[in-house]
């Protein structure tokens, strides 16, 4: 796995004088100071803090007479949209956008646009009508901007001159050099690759009832309990973690047990093991146990035939039937027939207190941490509501021992867009991103002030992010669209973990956790494909000829994919062993046979392989 670096790189300051000093004024408010901070060229601006905050820069102060050109002279406008990721609650005129706008002399033109960002439809009409912001994010790509008249290209030397810790993350992960690319050009861009470390870590992990198993006489090592940040006294030593893995084999008799053993002590028959919708929800009762993610870019390695071959022809995707189905059969497992909502369905049995396997769907949820609906989940739900005195451990995914997995690569052709603008104003939006993504004070352009809007548990960024309820908020620091101007940059550009996760409870100490037992990078952590469908992992040639013969092919393939697993399912099929060779003999004769010769070959190399890109 690669080792993955903080990229948070210092602004370049002008020094103007001989004599450098800070100047400091209390402002109204006790607790916030207000320093004089130098910008990315050397102008210099008031820039609020809190007495707790850690200044970004030194500052500097001109003498009387010193004279110096401001590189900022010319006011230009810049529109921003904010709709997609703010939820359409960005409020105009906030203390953050007031702040950028004097430092960097602009007038920010705060796109409120409500736009789902995974309808197309919207998308489309918004940019037939030519509404197009000079920078955003939504689901469409630069190319096709540029393309119909509506955005421009971007020169590899001015994103290094002018935005040079993005050119720095591209330098460290070479592969970003690679994404949205203009056609014939190796120096020129559509728009910025998004960078996403979360194919990284998954806050969705599996999750069993600690005091059953404690009352069924299992013991776990490394135990350690998790910090609740919401309700410490009710949750703390609630929610622990292990390193303890268990087989196959151990999995059936603890599901067994849950079901049949009486676990909650209460001398009533209404426990049982799990439920399962074949679903990515329960992913980690089900195929993660058995090594492989049902991903149709990725494909492995067969132990019986040796060819590489997606999830749905892979000998352990039989072994994962073969488990469900004797689970399932013996009522350890309580099927979940659900079509749109079957992860509503899991929850209500997941809450009942009644499962002693789930998983914690999503970090945020784990304890109810304030976010969204965390307190509909399990554990939060069922210490609310059912079993106060409920504990709970965190595993790796039992079978393979793993914990998640492996999205191939953090670089995404998706893409920031921008608008058909001129250089003079593309240097100055990538003035204001290098200072808001990258600069030592982008906590401030993400979360607020220190002190005013969060603060931290324990150590600074080493610890939880506690956020200031609203209404105790001042009303000059206050208003609706936190994140607007670091979202982008800390969520997708940044390399730090902690940072990328929002210094959420659960995923700093997960991440502590398994740094202290091993390294977070420990490959032992990743359930990962052989090789990959990836235009950047394929000769250009190979990727074209399967991309034709894919769409050829895969209609039929997965027909006989979606017959075999339907009868399976429905009880159609007596010996899934027996009707396995048969099945996989079909779905060849579909067209696998032929995609099997492509990804056999050598020229399409292993996952090891582009992995080991430095």
């Amino acid at each position: 796995m690669l080792t993955k670096r903080l990229f948070i790189f210092m602004l370049v300051f002008v020094f103007i004088s001989t004599a450098a000093c800070s100047a400091q004024t209390e402002t109204q408010d006790p607790d916030i100071t207000t320093t004089t901070a130098q910008t990315t060229k050397g102008v210099t601006s008031e820039v609020t803090t809190t007495k707790a905050q850690t200044t970004t820069a030194a500052t500097t102060k001109a003498t009387e007479t010193a004279k110096i050109e401001n590189p900022f002279a010319e006011k230009m406008e810049i529109t921003w949209l904010v709709g997609t990721y703010s939820s359409h609650l960005y409020e105009e005129g906030r203390w953050d956008e007031v702040e950028l706008e004097e430092k960097f002399n602009i007038d920010l033109q705060m796109w409120n646009v409500l736009i789902d960002s995974n309808n197309m439809e919207q998308v489309q009409m918004m940019l037939a009508a030519g509404d197009v912001p000079d920078y955003g994010f939504y689901y469409t790509t630069g190319k096709y901007l540029y393309d119909n008249g509506l955005g421009r290209t971007i020169p590899l030397k001015m994103i290094q001159e002018y935005y040079p810790s993005y050119y720095n993350l591209l330098a460290n992960e070479p592969l970003g050099f690679k994404f949205n690319l203009v056609e014939g050009k190796e120096d020129e861009y559509y728009g910025l690759a998004m960078y996403t470390p979360m194919a990284y870590m998954s806050g969705w992990v599996p999750m069993l009832r600690l005091d059953w198993m404690e009352a069924l006489g299992y013991e776990f090592e490394n135990l350690e309990p998790m910090i609740s940040v919401v309700r410490p006294d009710e949750w703390n030593n609630r929610m622990f973690y292990s390193t303890t893995q268990f087989s196959i084999e151990e999995v059936k008799e603890i599901l067994r047990a849950f079901t049949e053993d009486d676990p909650d002590g209460n001398g009533v028959d209404d426990t049982y093991g799990s439920a399962f919708a074949n679903s990515a929800y329960d992913r980690y009762i089900s195929y993660n146990m058995f090594g492989f993610d049902m991903n149709g870019s990725h494909f492995y390695k067969d132990p019986v035939t040796g060819d590489y071959v997606p999830y749905y022809a892979y000998t352990p995707y039989k072994d994962n039937l073969l488990f469900l189905n004797e689970m399932l059969d013996k009522g350890y497992m309580r099927w979940i027939p659900g079509v749109d909502a079957y992860h509503l369905e899991l929850r209500a049995i997941w809450n009942t207190g009644k499962t002693g396997f789930m998983n914690t769907l999503g970090a945020p949820r784990v304890l109810g941490l304030g976010y969204g609906d965390g307190d509909q989940w399990p554990p939060a739900a069922i210490l609310l509501n059912v079993d106060p005195e409920a504990t709970f451990v965190i595993t790796p995914v039992a079978g393979e021992g793993k914990y998640a997995p492996y999205q191939a690569f953090n670089w995404s052709s998706m893409n920031y867009t921008i608008g058909n603008i001129s250089d003079e104003k593309l240097i100055r939006l990538f003035q204001l991103l290098e200072y808001s993504y990258f600069g030592d004070d982008w906590m401030r352009y993400k979360w607020g002030i220190e002190g005013v809007h969060y603060t931290w548990y324990a150590e600074p960024f080493n610890s939880p992010l506690i956020l200031t309820d609203a209404e105790k908020i001042p009303a000059k620091y206050a208003g609706k669209g936190t994140k607007t101007f670091g979202q982008f940059g800390n969520v997708n550009f940044m390399n730090n973990l902690k940072a990328v996760f929002n210094f959420d409870a659960h995923h700093v100490q997960f991440i502590d956790y398994w740094e202290k037992h091993g390294g977070w990078y420990n490959e032992d952590l990743w359930i990962r494909p052989d090789k990959l469908y990836d235009p950047f992992t394929m000769p250009s040639d190979k990727y074209e000829e399967f991309k034709a013969l894919r769409e050829e092919t895969i209609d039929q393939i997965v027909a006989v994919r979606d017959d075999f697993n339907a009868r399976v399912w429905d009880g159609q099929i007596a010996n899934i062993d027996t009707e396995w060779e048969q099945y996989i003999e079909q779905i060849y004769a579909a067209g696998l046979e032929d995609w099997v010769e492509i990804w056999n070959s050598d020229d399409i190399k292993t996952f090891k392989y582009y992995s080991g890109l430095e």
